[in-house]
């Protein structure tokens, strides 16, 4: 049965605004409460109601209410990074589809902060056999030009960004003229939007305003889930 989700309240996006001035360890203890309460509770709540509308656009979508699962972690990995903040002043929510691992398979992603929501749709980074896969169908006689067709009608979409070109140049053995050669520049192909927190994250109508979005940018996520599944 899906979750009665009537909105994120203003605590969760209270509580990023005070993160992100506080980004350290001693506020955030102090504020636990409020993340756990105000913030991750609904958040919990978000992924079980959007899970069953999700699964009516594609039937593989894993949506999981728990950290690590379809909530990623607040807790920044500093080890390698000149930022050394403790913490994400965001939410990051991530439903993937396919059998594979979470962060390895394309999805649908929704981010909350304090100012802002992300909606989006992909795969930021593709290992070496889904680059392989991905340049494979797009030089194919029929999924390229499917590719192309669904490409091409989502970058015609109001406010999307798609990104994930990296290359400089098309791939050694593809031909440097052929129609889909700006996509075999790509290493990732991922695309939606960032907007200011719309009314709609406070009410009821938070999913279906999701939901939207994501069925706009179904047609390419669909051909990228098939070109490299």
């Amino acid at each position: 049965m899906a979750a009665t989700f009537d909105g994120f309240p203003k605590t969760a996006t209270k509580f990023l605004k005070g993160l992100e001035k506080n980004n350290n360890k001693a506020w955030f203890d102090e504020n636990r409460a409020d993340y756990e309460k105000g913030l991750l509770e609904p958040c919990k709540d978000f992924v079980v109601a959007m899970g069953p509308k999700l699964a009516k656009i594609s039937p593989d979508i894993h949506a999981e209410p728990k950290v690590n699962g379809s909530i990623m972690r607040i807790n920044r990995d500093t080890r390698f990074s000149k930022d050394k903040t403790p913490y994400k002043t965001y939410m990051g929510l991530w439903f993937w589809q396919g059998a594979g691992r979470s962060r390895e398979c394309p999805g649908f992603y929704f981010g909350l902060s304090g100012e802002s929501i992300t909606l989006g749709a992909g795969m930021h980074m593709f290992g070496p056999k889904q680059l392989a896969a991905y340049r494979a169908a797009l030089v194919h006689p029929k999924k390229g030009p499917a590719g192309r067709k669904a490409y091409d009608k989502t970058a015609k979409l109001k406010g999307i960004d798609i990104g994930g070109n990296h290359y400089k140049k098309v791939p050694r053995g593809f031909d440097a003229e052929h129609a889909n050669a700006d996509l075999l520049r790509h290493n990732a192909l991922y695309f939606g939007f960032t907007t200011k927190v719309p009314k709609e994250m406070y009410g009821a109508g938070a999913t279906d305003y999701c939901i939207k979005t994501h069925k706009q940018v179904w047609p390419l996520q669909q051909w990228l889930v098939e070109a490299i599944g």
